[in-house]
Order: C-alpha cells, then sequence, then structure tokens
C-alpha cells in the first residue's frame, strides 16, 4: 500500500512530503503543562518526511522509522515501502532518533548517498561511553542508535549547523531537542518554507503553549527557547513551516494570538 503524498513547489524547489504513519503517546510525555490545559491520557502525532529537488540534487529529510519501531507503535513506518524507490543524491538526518533514522538499520538502504549530520549530533551519539551514561531503560535505544550509525559512518558528512546543499536549500541549527537538531530552510523566487523537524512536537500543544516540554527533548529548556524563537520568526515574516510530528501533511502559517500561537494549515 502506498503511502500518502503532498506535493509543493517553493520557487523552483519540488517538494514531496509523505506521510510516514502516526504516534499514539501516554500525555505524561509533555511535561509544563499549565493548569487548564486538558491532554487526556494520550496524545496522537502525526510523522511527516520530505523529498527535495533542486538543481541536480535531490534530497531525503530523514528516513523515517521503517521497520524499526513497530513493535511499539505499529502505525508507524508507513513510508519505507515508497522510500526504497527513491534514488537521493544526500540525505539529510535532522537528528539521530530512531524514528528520524530507521531505514537505516537495513544496512543495504541507500548505499553510496552523502547523509550529512550535525557534528554536534553524530559526536553526541557516537560517544563509546555514552550506553553507560544514560538511564538503564534508555540503553537499547541508544544502542541501536550507535548500531546503526556504524553501518552509515563512512557515508556521514558532518556540518557545524548550517550548511548550503543545493539552490535555496540551507540547513539551519535548531538546537534543544538534541544537541545537533537541525531544520532545513528552503527558499526560491521570493517563496520559502523552513522544516522544523521536532523543534515543534505537536501543532496543538505547543503552538498554544511553547513552554510545554517533551520527554524526548534532550536540553528542554533550550527547546523551549528555539521553538519560541523560531513560531516568533515564523508569525512575523507568515512564511509556512513544516514539521515531522504534525498532522499530515504537516505544513502550514503561524498565527501570533497574543503571547500564543495558532496554526493554520495550508
Amino acid at each position: 500500500m502506498n503511502a500518502r503524498v503532498h506535493d509543493m513547489k517553493i520557487g523552483e524547489i519540488d517538494l514531496r512530503i509523505f506521510d510516514d504513519g502516526r504516534f499514539t503517546l501516554p500525555a505524561a510525555y509533555f511535561g509544563n503543562v499549565p493548569e487548564g490545559m486538558e491532554l487526556g491520557e494520550q496524545v496522537e502525532i502525526g510523522a511527516n518526511l520530505w523529498l527535495i529537488r533542486s538543481g541536480d540534487r535531490v534530497i531525503l529529510v530523514d528516513t523515517g522509522s521503517a521497520e524499526a519501531l513497530k513493535a511499539m507503535f505499529p502505525e508507524t513506518g508507513a513510508a519505507w515501502g515508497d522510500l526504497q524507490g527513491v534514488q537521493p543524491t544526500d540525505i539529510v538526518l535532522t537528528h539521530m532518533h530512531a524514528d528520524h533514522l530507521g531505514g537505516f538499520a537495513d544496512p543495504a538502504a541507500f548505499a553510496g548517498v552523502t547523509i550529512h549530520v550535525a557534528a554536534a549530533e553524530w559526536g553526541f551519539w557516537t560517544n563509546p561511553d555514552l550506553p553507560g551514561l544514560v538511564p538503564e531503560e534508555n540503553r537499547p535505544m541508544v544502542e541501536m542508535i550507535q548500531g546503526v550509525a556504524a553501518g552509515i559512518a563512512d557515508r556521514v558528512v558532518t556540518h557545524d549547523g548550517a550548511a548550503e546543499l543545493a539552490p535555496g536549500v540551507t540547513l539551519a541549527p535548531l538546537p534543544g531537542h538534541t544537541p545537533g537538531h537541525t531544520g532545513v530552510q528552503l527558499q526560491s523566487s521570493g517563496q520559502e518554507l523552513l522544516i522544523v523537524s521536532d523543534a515543534v512536537i505537536t501543532e496543538q500543544i505547543q503552538m498554544a503553549q511553547p513552554e510545554v516540554t517533551y520527554a524526548l527533548d534532550g536540553d528542554a529548556a533550550a527547546a523551549v527557547a528555539t521553538r519560541q524563537a523560531l513560531l516568533a520568526e515564523a508569525a512575523t515574516k507568515g512564511a509556512p513551516i513544516a514539521a515531522t510530528h504534525f498532522a499530515f501533511p504537516g505544513v502550514g502559517t503561524v498565527v501570533a494570538e497574543g503571547q500564543a500561537y495558532r496554526f493554520q494549515p495550508v
């Protein structure tokens, strides 16, 4: 079964968005929730992936979950079959959580493709001491990531958070969720769009209350600061953003409402 796709243009840049499924999370994953904001017992979030065509470059942003998380989240990895038919020149890993690099658990996936990862991100997750530094319940996740990293190391090119990959396609540091969490900025013919990856996890909760934290944020305070800054800028500019975990296709504009924001889907 083919995943849903959404095609759009940013000037001369072609953007295809893939629906990679969804996650149903315990509401307890979200912290610093203000009194009066009722989340219920569970929060459902989406999973989007992006394929960018600019000039002679075909850039896949993240590989999605593939099969890596199906045991715990059976509705993930929906786009994996479609992605295996894609032949990118480059892959950007916005960060190295399993739902973003799960496709690389298949050692044969995307052979010969250049993989772009922030140096801070790569250094953090490949630290051989890391498994002993995290809580025991997080060790299997770290060991999975390190196993995948070992299999792709010969294809990885690191960057300092900012780099130009193709005409109108640049990387932008959005730290907090992970040490080298990275966004992708598209700009062409006076149009633009910022892929924010996991800098905003949910359009309902964290737009209304940007200070709400997420359990997988490595540095919650930095993640809040990044989120507040990018939402303020997006609201001022009126340019759309796209996020991994918004409801498919996850693209829209940010509207300021006092100290809060509202997401207006395209």
